[in-house]
């Protein structure tokens, strides 16, 4: 039986630190074993003074000897250390790199890159609340359907125009059917990028397609301004396109008492008043201000001038006035100019300005156009208000002769002159 080379008592009473002392004993253990003379008591004293010098020399190379069954297997022991501090090192190096991967997502962003990520989210904020008010402002909008046309086939139209009959009326809303005292074509040329607007004169002596209200068989005629009252917008909008060939299906509707709000909300307007211009005046704001609830003279004009500021009461006496100058012909002429000034005031308004402006015109307004086309239209609207606006009159000057018919004194006009003119002023 072989003999025990190690043997747990060589570590009594010896420090674990102490690596001089157990090896010492064990090389003398060894030796003994052995029974080699090779190593002597002086040895050990060469060997003690060799580790006071720090150095210590290498084991002899031995051959492996056989191990009892009942031995102790002190260097599995020792790498079960070593295992554990391996483990105890990759634990630490574990906790140390945890999460390394989430600290690489982390770097900070490209300065360039970031600006363009603020921009488009500032960008998506403010197209959400453009939606929001788009839709609250069509809202406001009274919306309602078109009624029976009778007449559609007007020849002169094209995908570049859009055109849009203006009414006005001196009754309170749609439903009274009154006379229309102010038509205006609102013609929209994309291409081109100019806006036309084309003013109808109230007399003009024309036919109502459909219109048979005496039973003879034959449509009726009479003064353009009182298709509202035989048959509302429709029979309107049928009578501009039977007698002057050109097409028209949308219309916005305001009474003129409305008019007068919406002069207001845009902070009132500058116009040249002539001084019989402002005696005038006097005869349609005294009805207005019996309708509005005001003290009698409120607002009246002493005088005229240049670039005075009128407010809504004031404007809409001024686009009413038709006895001065030359009757209804410079009447239309205010009307358009009211018009004008109101949308070139609107483009210097401030955002809340703007938007107490944009509520009261659209509160005020009747219209066939539904929800989503209006959705539409305002879109494109930013880009109308910069177009040229144009204007003209039908009947043009010597496109017209006086006529006294039923209904009284008329404008009977040269409608191929009449339909020349809108031709070549809309579609070029």
């Amino acid at each position: 039986m072989s003999k025990k080379i190690y043997d747990d008592e060589i570590y009594d009473g010896a420090d674990n630190d102490d690596y001089a002392e157990q090896y010492r004993r064990q090389l003398e253990r060894y030796n003994r074993l052995s029974q080699s003379s090779e190593y002597e008591e002086d040895d050990y004293d060469d060997f003690d003074e060799d580790i006071d010098e720090g150095q210590y020399a290498p084991p002899p190379v031995r051959e492996p000897q056989p191990r009892r069954d009942n031995e102790r297997k002190a260097p599995a022991k020792s790498k079960k250390k070593k295992q554990s501090a391996y483990k105890k090192h990759d634990s630490e190096d574990i906790k140390q790199n945890f999460g390394a991967h989430k600290k690489q997502k982390k770097k900070k962003m490209n300065p360039i890159k970031k600006f363009f990520v603020i921009i488009l989210v500032l960008a998506l904020i403010v197209f959400v609340i453009l939606q929001v008010l788009i839709w609250k402002y069509i809202g406001d909008v009274k919306k309602v359907e078109t009624g029976q046309r009778n007449y559609t086939s007007g020849s002169m139209e094209s995908d570049d125009v859009l055109n849009i009959l203006l009414v006005g009326s001196d009754t309170r809303s749609l439903e009274e059917r009154g006379r229309t005292d102010s038509i205006i074509l609102l013609s929209i040329d994309k291409k081109n990028k100019k806006t036309i607007m084309t003013s109808f004169m109230r007399d003009t002596y024309v036919t109502f397609p459909g219109l048979d209200r005496d039973g003879d068989g034959a449509d009726d005629m009479g003064k353009i301004n009182a298709a509202n009252v035989y048959g509302g917008v429709e029979l309107l909008l049928d009578t501009i396109e039977y007698n002057f060939d050109i097409s028209v299906d949308k219309y916005f509707y305001v009474d003129f008492f409305s008019f007068a709000k919406i002069v207001d909300a845009v902070g009132g307007i500058e116009l040249d008043i002539s001084d019989e211009e402002a005696a005038g005046m006097e005869d349609p704001m005294g009805e207005q201000n019996n309708i509005f609830g005001n003290k009698k003279g409120t607002d009246y004009l002493d005088h005229g001038g240049k670039d005075m500021h009128l407010n809504g009461n004031q404007a809409l006496a001024y686009a009413r006035l038709r006895y001065v100058g030359n009757a209804d012909f410079e009447r239309t002429q205010r009307q358009r100019t009211v018009i004008s000034k109101i949308i070139e005031k609107a483009k210097t308004l401030n955002p809340i300005e703007l938007n107490g402006f944009i509520e009261t015109t659209l509160g005020s307004l009747t219209t066939n156009y539904t929800s989503n086309e209006l959705y539409f239209l305002s879109y494109g609207l930013p880009f109308i208000a910069k177009y040229d606006i144009e204007q003209q009159r039908i009947p043009e000057d010597e496109g017209y002769t006086y006529g006294d018919h039923d209904v009284g004194s008329t404008l009977d006009i040269d409608f191929d002159r009449a339909k020349e003119t809108l031709r070549k002023s809309i579609y070029g």
